[in-house]
């Protein structure tokens, strides 16, 4: 076990972080690696530094670069990495949708006292029953959307997450390409999306869907969102 419990932190004002990181230095087992107050930078910081924990403001002011975003911009970058995510407003949905991402836990800002105990928790491996039931949660979401498909589809759908090619794909299920077609126009309307992109991050991360995902499989998406074979 490290010496220290080492922690980064994103938030968009630089007051929260400030006292953030102020509460926290009262404990000589935390150590801050890293604060950012955007998605790219905690994204570098998740990959260069691998913290053990951080936390994260679901309340992003910028377009699309919200605490969920994050938390999976986290994950995929660091995946030992445990976020948890600090809240200034109520907002259910973005509490479960932050859980079913990958989050341990979510925190009240307006209850900042708790923050500290809450992490010592963390680092000695003392999770509350939330946490618990939130790991639960997400990899139960993740089987219910993977159960909505038939066994073929979802071979085909977690090769596209890999990235596999089409023709490869094709080739490894002994599978004409208008077949392959027809498969990938089934997931998409079964999950309820419009582009292969949408589906691999709603399988991924238990139903939300990552925009800047939308980047990585944009050939494939127009050619099996199309209507012919």
């Amino acid at each position: 076990m490290p010496d220290k419990f080492r922690i980064a932190i994103l938030d968009d004002e630089q007051v929260w972080i400030e006292a953030i990181v102020s509460l926290l230095s009262r404990a000589p087992e935390l150590e801050i690696v890293g604060t950012a107050s955007s998605q790219a930078e905690a994204k570098t910081i998740a990959q260069n530094l691998r913290p053990d924990l951080f936390l994260v403001d679901i309340n992003l002011g910028h377009a699309w670069q919200n605490g969920i975003s994050a938390t999976i911009a986290i994950l995929d970058a660091s995946p030992e990495t445990e976020v948890v995510v600090l809240t200034a407003a109520e907002s259910d949905q973005h509490v479960v949708d932050a859980i079913s991402a990958g989050a341990i836990d979510f925190l009240q800002k307006s209850n900042c006292e708790l923050l500290l105990p809450a992490i010592l928790r963390y680092m000695r491996k003392e999770f509350s029953p939330g946490t618990i039931l939130a790991r639960n949660f997400a990899s139960l979401r993740r089987e219910n959307i993977a159960k909505s498909l038939t066994d073929q589809e979802y071979q085909v759908l977690e090769q596209l997450s890999n990235n596999v090619s089409r023709s490869k794909i094709q080739n490894n299920m002994n599978k004409s390409e208008s077949t392959i077609k027809s498969q990938i126009r089934s997931i998409l309307h079964k999950l309820g999306v419009s582009r292969t992109s949408e589906a691999i991050s709603k399988l991924k991360h238990g139903g939300v869907i990552f925009p800047e995902e939308e980047n990585g499989s944009e050939t494939d998406d127009e050619e099996f969102t199309g209507r012919g074979n």
